[in-house]
């Protein structure tokens, strides 16, 4: 291998960073007297990452990937690299400037060659495992058995991605960009890749790296700073102080009820599903009525709910997901706009929300296609095939306006509280059309815009999965359903935002044994996330009531420590945790099927133990029995 030469190098009181030729870097953190390197491959795509699918496909494979080396010179006070292809072809150039900014160390991508469809810089800082922001959060210490792309923010939570190695770690922010970026990952590696922007590379585009003592906590911490100086921080208790009604949600559950929706037999057979009887037409299968939603909200109070957020899925005219975003009026079905009004109105401690949705709208929908995305061909985008068909994408600035339109209608209602479906959930999309076009960032924005919008109303707001750029504007989410991966999933998303923003777990105790029920509430009270139960019928509810009953020990452990900082977890072994919050109390969590021993304490087998450190007081609630003490 030909001998590679400086090609920019720095030095500050923090770091020592040195530049070569074929793009490798050495880093010397000089503060935890220790260095790190990227490598001198990086992964590249031959063709575009993004084919404008309403969800990206993640897994890569190796037929379409090649390993990307470079050749660099200096270029003034820049970089400039020329990418090189499987044999050594030149295949596009692109420049760069380096920065030390302190203890970080900054990487900004210029200028890139319209001829390249993507790029994967700078190569990756070689590690022991990864931490990411996905999901929970993982900390990933196998390697990865195949090839991924994430995107932010639907892949991937918050806009960065870090790695350790011993007692020692690293975080890279992606600091600008990040709307047209991801990560690329294979092995124990993770790197920034870039997209363009409007089949164009335009912008710039910068990750900033920094170089700890520590493990996942530190980093996590490290962008809670971030967050904050970036204006993506709101405490819980600065929201409750705007919105009161968010008051009934810190440590309580939700209860979401499925109340009716539209059959479609052709759409049945569309998505592979059996069909229903022989000439059948469309149908309204009505499951909840609002007299049935109320019955059901004071059963579950007897059954010893105190407080709570209470969903209404499926009000709009047709039903769950059937006439978006030409929702009014509700559906004549459940109820009188009386009984309908009084289910909104219930007063505290519960607060009542509507689920709405302006990501979608379908062919049947009188507003198509105003605003639906256009692929480049023009074509729209299509999204999910739901039970009402096919779904298609919203420009956000169009989904903006539908809102305002359906809010002189919606305004009317005594409404306390909305769940936005799908909004902070998915990736940021890109429209053709012309005379609307919509870049990634202008996306962003459009929801922002949105979410803004809904605030000013002084509701209580909530939307799917989790995205940092949604932190500020909501007050809760529903996460996707994930399963505790022993060793691997960490609470990420808890370290940087527990006190900012509550998330919502399933529980479902008519599909699940309750011995892994008891499973996901210890892992929910580790994660510091809230649970969530639907019920589409009597039955349902019947079926799990006694589950209900048992499980609200989660509850008042979550209401100790809602608005409170998760200021650390570990693993004291493969099946126990610990997580520690900033007024005083500690959670141990034992996942296994024993005892475990430590420290003169008794950790039951699937069981739990509270420590108060201020006053050194115990709270012993067994998890054998999971009977909660007073």
């Amino acid at each position: 291998m030909t001998a590679q030469s400086n090609l920019w190098s720095a030095e500050n009181e923090f770091l020592s960073v040195t530049v070569r030729t074929d793009a490798s870097v050495d880093i010397i953190d000089k503060v935890h007297d220790t260095t790190w390197r990227m490598g001198a491959v990086a992964l590249q795509e031959e063709g575009s990452i993004d084919e404008g699918h309403v969800w990206l496909r993640t897994d890569r494979s190796m037929c379409e990937q090649f390993p990307g080396r470079f050749s660099g010179r200096k270029d003034g006070g820049l970089c400039h690299f020329t990418l090189l292809g499987r044999e050594g072809q030149a295949l596009g150039d692109f420049r760069c400037r380096f920065l030390l900014d302190g203890p970080w160390f900054d990487c900004q991508v210029l200028d890139v060659d319209e001829s390249l469809p993507s790029l994967v810089f700078p190569a990756p800082i070689e590690s022991e495992s990864l931490v990411v922001p996905q999901g929970v959060g993982r900390w990933i210490r196998k390697p990865l058995s195949q090839r991924h792309f994430w995107l932010f923010p639907a892949h991937l939570s918050m806009r960065w991605f870090g790695g350790l190695r011993g007692k020692y770690g690293w975080i890279g922010i992606v600091d600008q960009g990040y709307q047209d970026a991801g990560v690329m990952a294979t092995q124990l590696t993770a790197t920034t890749g870039w997209l363009k922007s409007m089949n164009r590379w335009q912008g710039t585009r910068s990750v900033r790296f920094r170089f700890v003592r520590g493990n996942y906590v530190d980093l996590a911490k490290i962008y809670r700073a971030y967050a904050k100086s970036k204006g993506l921080f709101r405490s819980l208790i600065e929201k409750t102080r705007e919105t009161p009604a968010l008051n009934n949600l810190l440590g309580s559950r939700g209860l979401f009820f499925w109340q009716c929706r539209t059959i479609h037999p052709e759409y049945r057979e569309d998505r592979q599903l059996p069909m229903l009887e022989d000439g059948q037409k469309p149908f309204l299968k009505v499951n909840l009525t609002y007299p049935d939603c109320l019955d059901l909200i004071e059963q579950a109070q007897k059954a010893g709910l105190q407080k709570g957020l209470v969903t209404l899925c499926g009000w709009i005219r047709g039903g769950y997901d059937e006439s978006h975003p030409d929702i009014w009026s509700p559906e004549a079905a459940l109820g009188s706009r009386e009984e309908f009004e009084t289910l909104l109105s219930r007063p505290d401690p519960i607060t009542v929300a509507v689920h709405d949705n302006y990501q979608d709208i379908y062919r049947k929908s009188p507003s198509w296609p105003q605003g639906v995305l256009r692929r480049p061909s023009g074509q729209p985008m299509p999204g999910g095939y739901w039970s009402s068909g096919q779904a298609y994408l919203l420009n956000s600035k169009d989904s903006l306006r539908y809102l305002r339109r359906n809010w002189k209608q919606l305004g009317q209602l005594p409404l306390q509280a909305v769940y936005c479906d799908t909004t902070t959930a998915v990736q940021f999309y890109e429209s053709y059309e012309p005379g609307n076009l919509q870049t990634r960032s202008q996306d962003e924005a459009g929801k922002i815009k949105l979410l803004e919008f809904y605030k000013a109303q002084s509701v209580v707001l909530g939307s799917e999965g989790a995205s940092d750029f949604g932190v500020p504007h909501t007050d809760f989410l529903l996460s996707f359903d994930q399963e505790r991966i022993a060793g691997e999933t960490i609470p990420l998303w808890g370290l940087v935002f527990h006190d900012t923003i509550l998330r919502y777990t399933v529980s479902n105790a008519t599909t699940t044994s309750r011995p892994e029920l008891r499973k996901q509430w210890l892992a929910q009270m580790v994660w510091g996330h809230q649970m969530r139960w639907y019920f589409a019928s009597k039955d349902e509810w019947e079926q799990s009531k006694a589950a209900f009953e048992e499980s609200f020990y989660v509850d008042r452990w979550l209401e100790r420590v809602a608005t409170s900082e998760m200021l650390s977890h570990r693993f004291l072994s493969r099946d126990i945790e610990e997580t520690v919050f900033a007024n005083g109390w500690t959670l141990y969590v034992n996942f296994s099927p024993d005892d475990y021993h430590f420290d003169g304490m008794n950790l039951p087998a699937l069981g739990y133990q509270i420590v108060e450190h201020k006053q050194n007081h115990f709270e012993r609630e067994p998890g054998k029995s999971m009977k909660a003490t007073a």
